[in-house]
């Protein structure tokens, strides 16, 4: 009798240390600009304007565990948590860009727009800033509601994460 509440403890104390994460899908989503072309390099997907999300990435990058250089760097893990390869086709370059996607799922916690649908928007500057072989981010972000024990207001989650460069150095 001992030895199976021993174990039964054991194992309750071990579910009680789950990393589950809650987390929703995200079905939909808009390119702003109706000429921005993302398509995947392994030919699955097209996305143009209204778009149903062909694929879910899971990496949960959050502003606590990710910035600066390592968010740049950060396309590498990406892809290892389901993000794809994308060439990205804008209005002002000749050249399509060299890309890594990730269309996250959303964060049961999670408040605003960004967790119902993807809106991707490719600034300009962004843009500018992805020329020789430089690595440029772009991202939508939502906040964490507060929670009874910790205060989450100022953790931002992203919905959808872009890299972008005009050389090929996505591997």
């Amino acid at each position: 009798m001992k030895y199976i509440l021993s174990l039964a403890t054991l194992l309750l104390f071990l579910t009680g240390c789950s990393t589950t994460t809650y987390t929703k899908k995200i079905i939909h989503g808009e390119i702003q600009d109706k000429e921005v072309l993302i398509a995947a390099r392994d030919g699955s997907f097209k996305l143009q304007g209204e778009f149903s999300a062909p694929f879910q990435s899971s990496i949960h990058y959050h502003s606590l565990n990710i910035g600066g250089e390592k968010f740049i760097k950060g396309y590498r893990r990406a892809l290892e948590f389901g993000a794809k390869h994308v060439l990205v086709k804008v209005p002002s370059q000749e050249k399509e860009l060299y890309g890594v996607l990730a269309l996250e799922d959303a964060d049961e916690r999670g408040f605003g727009p960004g967790t119902l649908s993807y809106k991707i928007i490719i600034p300009e500057p962004y843009i500018k800033a992805a020329n020789n072989g430089k690595i440029s981010v772009v991202y939508e972000y939502y906040r964490i509601k507060d929670d009874a024990l910790f205060d989450n207001s100022n953790i931002k989650k992203y919905s959808w994460i872009l890299w972008l460069s005009d050389k090929d150095i996505f591997k």
